[in-house]
């Protein structure tokens, strides 16, 4: 028998002007929201005006909450209750986690799906979607873990001629990876892998708070990267294939 319902609504890429109507009339009728925010970054000010949207309180979750789910789930028996999330929902693996959670306790489920990096990341490089390999989160390295995960995909990627998408690490203590950081991780990653996929000048699509009012899409060499550091926002890496068909090299070097 199924007991309470918990709902994951994305609020999209442009903070709580990128929640759907459906969205915002869910949260009008739940009767009480969280919100994580350690998944992805928004906007300041999205969760107050989102407050003033529905109309109701949200409660900011830390990431051990979101991660143990006790509280969530313990609160979503009781009635219908929601986590806002930036983006889409199902990104995440934790929310993934988080919902079969709630089946197994016999809460229903419910999901409201909303713009996500993935797509618009695409759609602004003007690389073509089919041309996409298996993206990669590229994380920080630190003295006792250096993953190159993110290079063996980049370079299985390149290998077939398809794109990588890149997802830069968000760490709670050192924060968004920025620009000229993930520069300094892919050369230290060539040093180390030595399959000559990058130098200073290799060039990159920089796609920098997409949704947000001031995006920043550039196309430029690694050693460029650090110019875009102040600019707000989450960002992504795109690197191109080898060969570019010629309406994607015209489109990067024109309109980014």
């Amino acid at each position: 028998m199924q007991k309470g319902k918990l709902l994951l609504i994305g609020t999209g890429i442009s903070g709580e002007r990128g929640i759907s109507l459906a969205g915002l009339e869910a949260l009008r009728a739940c009767s009480k929201i969280y919100a994580e925010q350690y998944t992805n970054l928004v906007p300041r000010g999205t969760l107050a005006r989102l407050e003033a949207l529905c109309g109701k309180k949200i409660q900011l979750l830390l990431r051990e909450s979101v991660e143990g789910e006790k509280e969530l789930l313990d609160a979503a028996e009781g009635g219908a209750v929601a986590l806002v999330v930036a983006g889409d929902p199902m990104i995440a693996t934790t929310h993934v986690s988080l919902l079969l959670a709630a089946k197994k306790r016999g809460i229903e489920t419910d999901v409201i799906h909303a713009s996500s990096v993935l797509s618009a990341a695409i759609g602004e490089s003007g690389l073509q979607a089919y041309k996409f390999g298996k993206m990669v989160t590229l994380a920080y390295w630190r003295d006792n873990y250096k993953p190159m995960s993110a290079y063996d995909v980049i370079s299985e990627n390149l290998s077939r001629n398809l794109h990588t998408l890149l997802l830069l690490d968000i760490d709670e203590k050192l924060g968004p990876m920025k620009p000229s950081a993930a520069a300094e991780v892919l050369l230290a990653m060539e040093k180390e892998g030595k399959k000559k996929i990058f130098t200073p000048e290799t060039k990159v699509v920089l796609l920098k708070g997409m949704g947000w009012r001031e995006p920043t899409k550039k196309y430029c060499a690694l050693s460029g990267l650090a110019a875009y550091d102040g600019k707000e926002g989450p960002a992504v890496l795109i690197v191109p294939s080898a060969n570019l068909h010629f309406l994607e090299l015209e489109f990067v070097q024109v309109m980014l």
